[in-house]
C-alpha cells in the first residue's frame, strides 16, 4: 500500500513550516506528481483542569480563520524541549500563568495524516493552579478563560469550539480525567433528518 517516491524537493522553508513536493507512484502504479507535504514541528495541547473541575481555555485571534477562537493552551515543541510534557508545562505557564503538579501524556496523534508530517501531543495537567501572570509571545494577544468542565464539553459537542482538533483533544482529556459526562449532548432542536 505504500507509495514509492521517485523525487522529493523542498519548495519553501522557513522557521515554522516547509512545503515539500514529492513525485510518487502509488501501490497500484498511478503517478501523482507533485504530491505536496507540509513539514511542521510537533505541537502540544494541554487539557488543564483545576481542583474545582474547571478547564482552562485561551481566547485569541487566528489569522487563517480570520477571527477569535476559544481553544486549548499549547504550542510548538522547541528543539530544547526534552519531551511533550516539558512543552506542555512551558506552554501552559506562558499562555495562562498556571502550572500543575501532574502532567500526563495521553496521546500522540496526526493532525492531518494526508498532508502533515508532524504529531500533536495531548497532555492532561492536574490540578492546574495559578502561579504567576502569563507571559505570551509578543505576537499573541491571549485572554484566559476558566470554564466548568460540563460547559466546555457542551460547547465542544455543539460546535461552539470551532477548532476540530481541540474538540477531540478536549474529549480525550476529560475522559482520561474521568470527567467526561454522558448526557451532555448537542441540542438537536434544529436538526434536520435526511432520509
Amino acid at each position: 500500500m505504500e507509495w514509492k517516491v521517485n523525487r522529493s524537493r523542498i519548495v519553501f522553508r522557513d522557521r515554522w513550516v516547509s512545503l515539500r513536493a514529492d513525485d510518487c507512484i502509488t501501490s497500484s502504479g498511478v503517478e501523482i506528481a507533485p504530491f505536496y507535504v507540509l513539514e511542521y514541528p510537533d505541537w502540544v495541547h494541554v487539557i488543564a483542569v483545576d481542583a474545582d473541575n474547571h478547564v482552562l481555555l485561551v481566547r485569541q485571534y487566528r489569522h487563517g480563520y480570520g477571527g477569535v477562537t476559544l481553544e486549548l493552551p499549547g504550542g510548538v515543541m522547541d528543539a530544547t524541549d526534552a519531551d511533550p510534557v516539558t512543552t506542555a508545562a512551558r506552554e501552559l505557564s506562558e499562555e495562562t500563568g498556571y502550572t500543575a503538579s501532574s502532567y500526563r501524556l495521553l496521546a500522540s496523534l496526526s493532525p492531518n495524516p494526508g498532508t502533515h508530517t508532524n504529531r500533536v501531543h495531548v497532555v492532561l495537567a492536574q490540578p492546574a493552579v495559578f502561579t504567576k501572570p502569563p507571559t505570551p509571545e509578543p505576537s499573541e494577544n491571549i485572554s484566559v478563560v476558566s470554564m466548568p468542565v460540563r460547559e466546555a464539553q457542551r460547547m465542544a459537542l455543539n460546535g461552539e469550539l470551532i477548532h476540530a482538533q481541540h474538540v477531540g483533544m478536549l474529549l480525550i482529556g476529560l475522559n482520561a480525567a474521568n470527567l467526561l459526562q454522558v448526557g451532555c449532548l448537542p441540542d438537536t432542536a434544529n436538526s434536520v433528518e435526511i432520509t
